[in-house]
């Protein structure tokens, strides 16, 4: 059974094994812990105080069991950095409270919190962990037309007491008379249905986990605007070393990247889990995608392995600097990766087999288009390059002779 202490209002969870199992053995299965030569900070993780409330899919309660993106993310993290979940507990609270302390107390970290202007030097941070997005939304019963800023202003908003939204929500006119700040997610949707204001500021992710959550009937509520694209993280204290938290942002990045056990990473399974995987437009277009292969096909048909080793540097035109989620990679017949230009993690290995996180085998479907067709496309789920999160992607894929005779298959993509 999962163990409680408790103190006045506030709960503590500490993460015994089979809290280990509700965050899902899969976590583990990727996770290498570090090597002997790396730093020791256990101790030192040990000691700080985990805060954390009741926001899905990203950290949430239920029966007694720590679920969400953020909280798998950390467990993660916690095993490369070789710390037992049982030396690590977790207090769950209503989001002024812990913000709070994570303020003013030392030795504590905060998860999950939207990086914004205004709290940039409030804390330490590590990330990013994964967007959200916080949208508005009322009662379908209340037919509410929201088609500009300015319309928000004349409705009365319910907003959660520190969020990050008040602070949009003010920027974009609405006035703070207009604005009802409760404590917590239920007090919110119980606020909205009892039609105590009219409408809410809340992640259009969580949105449709918090209802079913409470019992609500989704179809009973519409969203009616989008604010804004933000992204979480890690925030600890600012008396926390910057060395820790630098060393901690080191794992975060090896543990989003590290794609070559099975294909896809641990950060990216946790997100493929909750479902939390986004449409995103970007400024390229499928003729820069063609255009890109056609010219690093070219390429190889004129010097292979100097092509190759730029690429593999990350030197223009395979990495567009401009649009960094342009870039090139290419494929032996083998489905072996010879060249990566964002991610040499991943160059020697062979992608056999090995799938994107929703276990679609995409690579071998991009060598065997290949090989019968010449050109294609095919799409995947897979991780943007810079910024955090799971998205939907289509490559397109061109078989090329190299200058050393060598069959290979060059790609690029877009994300849509």
């Amino acid at each position: 059974m999962t163990s409680y202490k408790y103190h006045s209002m506030k709960r503590i969870i500490f993460l015994n094994v089979l809290m280990l199992l509700a965050f899902g053995l899969f976590v583990l299965s990727g996770c290498q812990k570090n090597t002997p030569d790396s730093p020791d900070y256990s101790d030192k993780m040990k000691a700080i105080s985990y805060l954390t409330e009741n926001y899905p899919p990203f950290n949430y309660e239920n029966e007694g069991e720590i679920y969400g993106v953020s909280a798998d993310i950390l467990h993660g993290l916690f095993t490369k950095m070789n710390i037992e979940p049982t030396d690590i507990s977790l207090e769950i609270n209503e989001w002024d409270t812990v913000y709070q302390r994570t303020l003013n107390q030392p030795n504590t970290m905060l998860f999950s919190v939207v990086r914004i202007p205004e709290r940039e030097n409030l804390f330490k941070w590590v990330g990013p962990i994964a967007p959200q997005k916080d949208v508005v939304i009322a009662l379908s019963s209340q037919q509410l037309n929201i088609t500009n800023a300015a319309d928000l202003a004349t409705h009365t908003i319910g907003v959660i007491a520190g969020y990050s939204n008040i602070t949009l929500l003010l920027n974009l006119g609405v006035p703070q008379s207009m604005l009802v700040e409760v404590n917590s997610m239920s007090d919110l949707y119980a606020g909205l249905t009892n039609q105590s204001f009219e409408c809410i500021a809340y992640s259009e992710i969580g949105h449709g986990l918090a209802v079913v959550s409470m019992g609500y009937n989704p179809d009973d509520f519409d969203i009616v605007y989008d604010l804004q694209v933000t992204q979480l993280y890690y925030a600890f204290n600012p008396g926390i070393s910057n060395e820790l938290v630098d060393y901690m942002q080191a794992v975060l990045d090896e543990f989003k990247l590290d794609k070559t056990e099975d294909g896809s990473s641990v950060y990216e399974k946790i997100l493929n889990k909750y479902q939390v995987i986004e449409h995103v437009e970007d400024n390229i277009t499928e003729q820069m995608v063609i255009d890109l292969v056609s010219t690093t096909s070219q390429h190889l048909e004129e010097n292979s392995v100097a092509t190759l080793d730029k690429i593999n540097a990350g030197e223009a035109p395979y990495h567009d600097l401009i649009n960094p989620s342009l870039y090139a990679f290419a494929y032996d017949t083998a489905v072996t990766m010879v060249a990566h230009a964002t991610n040499p993690l991943l160059v020697g290995v062979n992608f056999r087999g090995k799938t994107d996180a929703a276990g679609k085998p995409f690579r071998d479907q991009i060598v065997s288009g290949a090989l019968a067709h010449g050109t294609g496309w095919e799409d995947y789920i897979y991780t943007k390059p810079d910024q955090s999160g799971l998205y939907y992607k289509t490559t397109y894929y061109k078989l090329t002779t190299g200058s050393d005779g060598k069959l290979y298959v060059v790609c690029a993509g877009r994300y849509k």
